[in-house]
């Protein structure tokens, strides 16, 4: 046995494919989805999922329903989602990037590499270059990609460290 399978812990017991019909055969809506698992295990990605919808289900390995994630398949994206508290929430796939809710906090990776950290009062952005910007009520601050400059400007102060060397200035 290797080191990294002595080490491995099983997450994921098992996954179901489900399809969720939103409306009824004569075209109503339903208060709650008709969950059907198709029986040679395939599903069409149908273009409302207001209509229709494909998820896969994965039970924890511990039992522990707020574990479960729940993977929904859209034409334009694809969610996961579990109702755990004490870690991620909500992952977005598009085309253009990957966002993950943890709590309060959103982060979304760009297709570029770029990087967007929100919080309630802040936000960070690393960018596809490594420059760092922060925005927060407070502050604005930048880091240059090659970590040469720094800037912060806030309402009463202007200050950078530039190659050429230190500015500090009051507004």
């Amino acid at each position: 046995m290797t080191t990294l399978t002595k080490s491995l812990q099983r997450v994921w017991k098992s996954a179901q494919l489900y399809i969720g019909f939103h409306r009824d055969p004569d075209g109503r809506v339903r208060k709650a989805p008709h969950v059907w698992p198709p029986k040679n295990g395939r599903a069409t990605i149908h273009e409302n999922p207001d209509e229709q919808e494909a998820f896969v289900v994965l039970k924890s390995a511990t039992g522990d329903a707020a574990q479960d994630v729940q993977i929904k398949l859209r034409p334009d994206m694809i969610v996961l989602r579990r109702d755990y508290p004490d870690a991620w929430e909500g992952v977005v796939v598009d085309q253009y990037a990957v966002s993950i809710k943890v709590g309060s906090i959103s982060i979304r990776i760009n297709y570029d590499g770029s990087i967007t950290r929100e919080d309630g009062g802040s936000t960070t952005w690393v960018e596809a270059d490594g420059g760092v910007l922060k925005k927060t009520e407070f502050v604005d601050a930048a880091m240059s990609s090659d970590g040469i400059e720094l800037s912060r400007r806030t309402p009463e102060n202007l200050a950078a460290i530039t190659g050429r060397g230190l500015v500090s200035k009051d507004r």
